[in-house]
C-alpha cells in the first residue's frame, strides 16, 4: 500500500540515455528521458538541454562561478560561497532595499497564544513533469503550543525582559484531506481512504518575534501512509514560503526587503540557499499585501535520489529555481489569511566524475513544482 501510493503521489524525479551506467541507475529510479523533457524546459536549462542535445560541450556566456560576490551563475554554491552568503550558525538575514513612501510603520506579529487560525490550503506537488496527484485540499488549523514549563513565581522577574525576544512555538493540524478535484464518481476509495487517515497529521515550528518560521518538524498521523511524507514536507515549504519576516524598522506601501535563509527543496530533498523579496504593495486596514519573489540555489553539488538498489548520488551541474506569490498578512496571525504562490526547480544531472563528454551523453533532468493556495474557510 505504501509503495503504491508513493509511486501514484511522487512519481521519479529525472532520466537520461546513454549506456548502462550510473546514468541508468539513476533511470531506474523512475527516471523521465531528457529527449522527451526538452520541449518543456525554458530558460538556462532549456538551452543547456538544447546544447547537450545538439552534441556541444562548450561553455557559453558568463563563467559557472558568476560574478564575483553575486550568486553563482551555475546555481550551484561551494560550500565555502554558501557560508560567506550565509553562516551556518545564522538562521536568517533581512536586508532592507528599500524603505517606502510615508505613513510608515514597524510591522510586528502581535498574536494571541489563545487564537485559533483555520485555513484552506490547496497544495499541488509536482515531479519530473505533469506525473503525480492532483492539487490537494487541506483544512488545517494554526494554533500556539503552551509552553513546556510556565515560569516559576520567583523567576517571572527574571523572564521578563527577554520574554518579547522568546519565539512563539505553533502547531499546525490537518483537519482534513482530499483531492481538490476529480473526475465524475470522485475519487479511487483507496486513495480517498488514505488521503483521510492524513487527518491528524501535523507540523510544529517557531516564529521568531521578526515572523521568522524556524525548527520545523513533521508528525504524520498514526494511520498515515508513510509514502505521503513528502506531501507534508510539501506544506511545510509552503507555510515558510509565505510566512514573511519582518523588518526592525518602519516601512511603507512600496518598500522591500530580501531574506535570505536555509530550507530543504520539497521532492528534491535538496538543501538550498533561499533569497525572497518581499514588496509592500498596499496597506489597507491594518492589512498588508505584499508581492514575494524566490530565487533558490543548491548548497552543494551532490543530490541524492532514490532507487530499487538504494541511494544513487548524482552531480548538479546547473540549477535554476524560481517563484512568485502573493500575500496578505496582518499582526494578529500565524501565517496569510489569503495567499497565492508556485515555486519550480529544474536541476541538469550527471553521474559523479563523468567526463566532458560523457556529461554530454548522460544529462538528465530533475524537476518539481511546488504551487500553494491560502484562503479562509468555505462556509458551511
Amino acid at each position: 500500500m505504501a509503495s503504491t501510493l508513493a509511486a501514484v503521489a511522487l512519481s521519479g524525479l529525472a532520466g537520461c540515455e546513454g549506456e548502462k551506467s550510473k546514468a541508468q541507475v539513476a533511470a531506474d529510479a523512475g527516471a523521465l528521458d531528457a529527449g522527451p523533457a526538452l520541449p518543456v524546459v525554458g530558460g538556462k536549462l532549456g538551452a543547456e538541454l538544447a546544447e547537450a542535445a545538439s552534441g556541444s560541450t562548450e561553455k557559453k556566456g558568463p563563467a559557472a562561478g558568476g560574478t564575483a560576490g553575486g550568486p553563482p551563475e551555475s546555481g550551484v554554491f561551494s560550500a565555502s560561497e554558501a557560508a560567506a552568503a550565509l553562516p551556518k550558525d545564522v538562521p536568517y538575514k533581512i536586508e532592507v532595499i528599500g524603505d517606502g513612501s510615508e505613513p510608515r510603520a514597524r510591522l510586528a506579529p502581535k498574536i494571541d497564544p489563545k487564537s485559533e487560525q483555520k485555513l484552506d490550503i490547496t497544495l499541488g506537488l509536482r515531479m519530473g513533469g505533469p506525473q503525480g496527484l492532483p492539487n490537494l485540499e487541506l483544512g488545517v488549523s494554526f494554533k500556539a503550543e503552551k509552553p513546556a514549563d510556565a515560569p516559576k513565581e520567583g523567576a517571572a522577574a527574571r523572564v521578563a525582559s527577554t520574554a518579547s525576544a522568546a519565539p512563539t512555538r505553533v502547531i499546525a493540524k490537518i483537519t482534513s484531506a482530499m483531492l481538490a478535484s476529480m473526475s465524475i464518481g470522485g475519487p479511487p476509495k483507496q486513495l480517498a481512504d488514505a488521503l483521510a487517515k492524513l487527518k491528524g497529521s501535523a507540523l510544529r515550528y517557531e516564529l521568531s518575534p521578526a515572523n521568522a518560521v524556524s525548527n520545523l518538524q513533521f508528525e504524520l498521523s498514526k494511520d498515515a501512509d508513510p509514502g505521503l511524507q513528502p506531501l507534508i514536507g510539501a506544506l511545510g515549504e509552503a507555510i515558510t514560503l509565505l510566512t514573511p519576516p519582518l523588518p526592525d524598522k518602519p516601512v511603507g506601501a512600496g518598500a522591500y526587503w530580501m531574506v535570505t535563509d536555509r530550507v530543504v527543496a520539497s521532492g528534491a530533498q535538496l538543501l538550498v540557499l533561499r533569497y525572497r523579496v518581499f514588496k509592500i504593495e498596499k496597506v489597507e486596514g491594518g492589512v498588508v499585501s505584499l508581492s514575494v519573489d524566490t530565487r533558490q540555489y543548491a548548497e552543494g553539488a551532490d543530490l541524492k535520489l532514490p532507487s530499487p538498489n538504494g541511494e544513487v548520488t548524482m552531480t548538479i551541474d546547473r540549477l535554476d529555481s524560481s517563484g512568485k506569490g502573493t500575500l496578505t498578512w496582518s499582526p494578529s496571525s500565524f501565517v496569510p489569511g489569503v495567499a497565492d504562490a508556485s515555486q519550480r526547480l529544474q536541476a541538469l544531472l550527471v553521474p559523479p566524475g563523468a567526463t566532458a563528454q560523457q556529461a554530454a551523453a548522460q544529462r538528465s533532468v530533475a524537476q518539481v513544482e511546488l504551487t500553494a493556495k491560502f484562503a479562509a474557510p468555505a462556509a458551511q
